[in-house]
């Protein structure tokens, strides 16, 4: 009998570049990885980084789509570590929004993307 889902929201399996620090100063760590999935509720990070559950984080994650087909953006976060595992952590995101970028995003053909 295969495993009921816990999760409620739809994750994408979307391969994307971020970076991360902690919030306290008590446990300070900062680091880069990238997401493995991603839902309206958290993101799943391939990291290097062994991480302990409840540890507060600020993300910033490379968004590939640009605002009116220009402008670069950055999916800003606030969230905590709710899960790890070998060489990946999951976080729940507590507040997020996405804010313009200076850095040049690469553009994402939708089609392709879908087909993943």
């Amino acid at each position: 009998m295969p495993e009921r889902e816990r999760r409620s929201k739809r994750r994408y399996p979307l391969q994307l570049n971020l970076r991360y620090r902690s919030v306290s100063s008590r446990m300070a760590v900062s680091g880069t990885g990238q997401t493995l999935n991603v839902s309206s509720a958290g993101l799943l990070i391939a990291s290097s980084h062994d991480l302990m559950e409840n540890i507060r984080l600020h993300i910033t994650v490379e968004w590939p789509w640009l605002l009116d087909q220009s402008t670069p953006l950055q999916l800003v976060a606030d969230s905590r570590v709710v899960r790890t595992g070998e060489g990946h952590f999951a976080v729940e995101l507590v507040r997020y929004q996405f804010r313009t970028s200076r850095r040049q995003a690469l553009p994402v053909d939708p089609l392709v993307w879908a087909m993943a």
